[in-house]
């Protein structure tokens, strides 16, 4: 593989990141939607399926923020060459 193709570490992180939040966002419409169509027609499946989808919109929200913080802190760090030299 060549080295201009290689990811690094903290380009993973934020893509997962990106990833994460988004998924957990849409959930928790998803869910909020849910929850309002079973108060609506009075079915306690839908109103206990939507409050699990927006909890698991906000468990992945919370996972995409800390990506996106693991990101931050992985781009700070001393980047090492193959031959374990320090660079820039």
């Amino acid at each position: 593989m060549d080295n201009k193709d290689r990811r690094t570490p903290a380009e993973v992180a934020a893509e997962a990141s990106v990833e994460h939040t988004g998924k957990g966002v849409f959930n928790q419409v998803k869910g909020n939607v849910r929850q309002a169509w079973g108060k609506l027609v009075g079915n306690p499946r839908h109103r206990v399926g939507g409050t699990i989808d927006e909890l698991k919109g906000k468990a992945q929200t919370g996972l995409g923020k800390f990506e996106a913080k693991e990101a931050e802190l992985e781009s700070r760090r001393p980047k090492i060459d193959e031959d374990d030299t320090l660079r820039d």
